[in-house]
C-alpha cells in the first residue's frame, strides 16, 4: 500500500476506541462454533449459530454505516479451542480477537457463488494475489454435500505489511432449527508467515465465519478472527484491531458488490 494511503488510514484511526467487549454467551458460542465445525452431528454448530445470531442483534446494529459500530471484542482462545488443527506451536491466547457483523441484502445462495471463485483478487481485501485450490466438495457443495475444503495461496499488502501465506479454509452448509439456511466457514494457518518488506510476521490465525439467512431474504454475516502478529516496531493493539475491522468490512462490501456485478 502506498505511503499516502497509509497516512490517510492512520489519521482516520487516530483516537478510535477499542471495540466493546462481547458478552460471555457471544464469545462462548463463537469459540464453540470454531471447535464444533467438523462434528459429524451439526447440532452444536446450530446452537452456537443461533446464540450468535441473537447476541449479535442484541449488541450491535449490523446495518450501521460506520463499521466500528458493528465491531466487538471476543474472549481469548485457549489451546483446547483449536485442538485437532495443524497449527503453529504457539499459545492461542496470544492472538488478538476481533469480530465484525454486517447485514447483507443478498440471500445465502448468492453468497455460495463467491466461494466457488478460484481467483479471489478484487474480492479479498488487500490481496495482490489470491488463488483458491479446491481440495474436496467442489463438485457437490452445497447441494449434495455439506463440506467444501480449500487451500488458499495469497499475498496480502495491507497497511501493516506485505506477506505471502497459505490459508486453509473450509465451509459447511446446514440449516438452523427453524429451517433457515446457514453457512459456516473456518479458516486457519498451519504455519506462520514472514513479511517481505520488514521483520513483521503473522504468527498464527484462526477464524469462524457465519452466514444466516433472515426471513426477509437478507443474510446476517459475522466474522470472528483471532490472529497474532509480531511487529518490527511496536504497534498499538487498538490500531491493529481497527485495521483488521477495516479489512473485514471491505470483505463484506466486496462480496455484496460481486453479487450485484455477477447477477
Amino acid at each position: 500500500m502506498r505511503d499516502s494511503a497509509l497516512v490517510v488510514l492512520l489519521l482516520a484511526a487516530a483516537g478510535c476506541d477499542s471495540a466493546p467487549a462481547a458478552t460471555e454467551p457471544f464469545s462462548d458460542a463463537a469459540i464453540a462454533a470454531l471447535g464444533a465445525f467438523d462434528d459429524e452431528d451439526p447440532d452444536t454448530l446450530v446452537r452456537a449459530f443461533e446464540q450468535l445470531e441473537g447476541e449479535t442483534f442484541d449488541q450491535v446494529d449490523p446495518t450501521a454505516a460506520d463499521f466500528t459500530k458493528r465491531a466487538l471484542t471476543p474472549h481469548d482462545l485457549a489451546a483446547a479451542d483449536v485442538e485437532g488443527l495443524t497449527r503453529p506451536d504457539r499459545d492461542p491466547a496470544l492472538t488478538l480477537p476481533v469480530a465484525l457483523a454486517w447485514l447483507s441484502p443478498h440471500p445465502v445462495a448468492e453468497h455460495d457463488r463467491i466461494v466457488m471463485v478460484a481467483d479471489q483478487v478484487g474480492i479479498e481485501p488487500f490481496a495482490d494475489s489470491y488463488t483458491r485450490t479446491f481440495l474436496d466438495g467442489h463438485d457437490c457443495y452445497p447441494d449434495t454435500c455439506a463440506f467444501l475444503r480449500t487451500s488458499n495461496e495469497m499475498v496480502k499488502d495491507n497497511p501493516e505489511m506485505t506477506v505471502p501465506f497459505t490459508l486453509k479454509k473450509d465451509w459447511r452448509a446446514f440449516a438452523l432449527s427453524d429451517g433457515r439456511p446457514a453457512r459456516a466457514s473456518r479458516g486457519w494457518m498451519e504455519e506462520g508467515a514472514d513479511s517481505t518488506t520488514n521483520a513483521d510476521r503473522i504468527e498464527q490465525s484462526f477464524a469462524i465465519e457465519l452466514w444466516v439467512e433472515q426471513e426477509d431474504g437478507t443474510t446476517l454475516r459475522l466474522l470472528v478472527l483471532w490472529a497474532e502478529t509480531t511487529f518490527e516496531s511496536p504497534q498499538d493493539e487498538t490500531l491493529v484491531a481497527w485495521t483488521t475491522e477495516l479489512g473485514m468490512n471491505e470483505l463484506f462490501q466486496n462480496h455484496d458488490g460481486w453479487i450485484v456485478d455477477n447477477g
